[in-house]
């Protein structure tokens, strides 16, 4: 085997890891309103769909991706352990969605209640 047989896959490699990395970039730079506004608002919503049971694996998939993103912000309002605990419910949920575990579209609709989030960190 020579050389350049073991330079091709290390290039390949490489570039997969650099892909996956910009994109986790691009994850944790969503701000809070950006995920409100496309994941979680409206009937029609990313959350409700895939909370309901009714969206696909790619839709819970992208959710939980929206959800990852929430922990690095800081919100409006309230106390920064809460919104730790509240984020990392609703990603845990998410992940339980994504693995398909029983009982978990209860869980992310439990961990994706609106008011008693914003009751303590949406800003007036």
């Amino acid at each position: 085997m020579n050389i350049t047989h073991i330079r091709i896959p290390l290039v390949v490699a490489g570039c997969l890891l650099a892909g996956w990395s910009l994109q986790a970039d691009n994850a944790a730079k969503r701000s809070i309103s950006s995920v409100m506004k496309d994941a979680m608002k409206g009937d029609a919503s990313l959350h409700k769909k895939v909370s309901l049971g009714k969206g696909t694996d790619s839709d819970a998939t992208k959710l939980l991706d929206y959800y990852k993103s929430l922990p690095a912000e800081t919100p409006p309002e309230g106390d920064a352990a809460s919104w730790q605990d509240k984020t990392a419910k609703l990603i845990a949920a998410a992940q339980a969605v994504v693995d398909k575990k029983p009982g978990a579209t209860a869980q992310l609709q439990t961990a994706g209640n609106c008011k008693a989030c914003h009751n303590e960190h949406k800003g007036k």
